[in-house]
């Protein structure tokens, strides 16, 4: 069974539709059914080195089709002091950047949270040379930001709420749809993207699959 929804933080009803979201930590056991785990800005403590030796002996496993979610969110650094939120954005900056190398070692793609924090992830893509793709997951930006993380080698995943001219302008083969955390079932997100490019939810669904098999498993190399 092929994954539609790329990212979702409860198990689905359906073992297999959907790839699971998990934080790294010592003792986490992975389900049979795909998975992606990582560090997510919001959650960085002392301890992310020893997370991060965890995140690459569970890398090997099948089933962690994906690290992350992981990235940069210049948000949630509100609740610091001014005086704070620099040495705090360069380690969300440092744990994303040892989440680059280990999906450049192991193989495999990243699911990444960014908020207002754009520039400076396009930026990082470009100084590390990726490879791997780099999947912005819950994308609500505009054209303008869709085509800046395009050009720079992006995949966009779309949730329950986006804006329609920026997900028009993504190339059918950089497209992905997601939960998240949204109530809504799978089926109704991807019928609403669906609509939205001009598609049956069935001919969506065929390029969905096709982008995760060339993207997950690396079925085009």
């Amino acid at each position: 069974m092929i994954p539609l929804d790329i990212h979702t933080h409860r198990l689905p009803d359906e073992p297999g539709t959907a790839v699971v979201s998990l934080e790294a930590g010592e003792g986490l056991a992975l389900p049979s059914s795909p998975c992606s785990v990582g560090i997510h800005p919001w959650h960085i403590t002392g301890g992310w080195q020893t997370q991060m030796e965890t995140l690459a002996r569970l890398a090997a496993s099948p089933q962690m089709v994906a690290l992350g979610e992981c990235g940069l969110d210049k948000a949630c650094l509100k609740t610091l002091l001014p005086t704070e939120r620099g040495a705090a954005f360069a380690l969300q900056e440092e744990v994303f950047e040892a989440h680059v190398r280990l999906s450049e070692a192991c193989g495999k793609p990243l699911i990444i949270h960014c908020v207002r924090a754009y520039n400076e992830l396009v930026a990082l893509r470009r100084r590390h040379r990726a490879r791997q793709a780099w999947v912005v997951h819950g994308f609500r930006g505009n054209r303008q930001v869709a085509a800046a993380l395009l050009d720079a080698g992006c995949h966009l995943s779309f949730g329950e709420r986006y804006q329609a001219e920026a997900l028009r302008a993504v190339p059918a083969d950089r497209l992905f749809v997601e939960t998240d955390e949204s109530l809504q079932p799978a089926s109704a997100i991807l019928a609403g993207v669906a609509h939205d490019r001009g598609l049956t939810p069935e001919e969506f669904a065929q390029q969905l699959q096709t982008n995760y098999k060339n993207v997950f498993l690396h079925e085009n190399t």
